[in-house]
């Protein structure tokens, strides 16, 4: 079994977030990062499957992901509502400045 293309989904979710400045975006790089360490989960785990653990583990990786995602996309869309952008930059409006 191989780990190459769960390393080329951890490269392009890291390109992703470290390249953009939009928050739908940097959200999927975050996506990618999570399902290519699921992926290599998954291969860790059935190099050596030991009865229902390695389901366990996959399952509960992806309701995480899952969970994270939907979380996610709510503040984005709420952010976007309420300020009309989904850039990252904007968030800086949020800080308590102290003066």
């Amino acid at each position: 079994m191989t780990y190459a293309p769960a390393m080329v989904l951890a490269v392009v979710g890291f390109l992703i977030i470290l390249r953009h400045r939009q928050a739908v975006l940097l959200f999927m790089g975050v996506e990618l990062l999570i399902t290519a360490a699921n992926w290599m989960a998954l291969l860790a785990m059935t190099t050596n499957p030991s009865g229902p653990h390695t389901a366990i583990v996959v399952v509960f990786s992806i309701a995480l992901a899952a969970a994270e995602a939907t979380m996610g996309l709510s503040l984005v869309l709420r952010f976007a509502h309420r300020h009309r952008t989904t850039d990252v930059r904007a968030f800086e409006a949020l800080n308590d400045k102290e003066e």
